[in-house]
């Protein structure tokens, strides 16, 4: 048998809001959370060195 709330769940699951900060950690795991860091220092092999 199957909850009786099935309805009631989806109406508030995640997703049918606004969703903040939520939509955004896809874009934000690619980059490896990197932000507001300067070119250089993005970790190793990132910046061409001058050697």
């Amino acid at each position: 048998m199957n909850n009786w709330s099935e309805k009631a769940k989806r109406r508030k699951t995640t997703g049918t809001g606004r969703m903040r900060t939520l939509k955004t950690i896809p874009r934000k795991a690619k980059n490896g959370f990197r932000t507001g860091l300067p070119k250089g220092s993005r970790g190793p092999g990132s910046a061409p060195s001058s050697t």
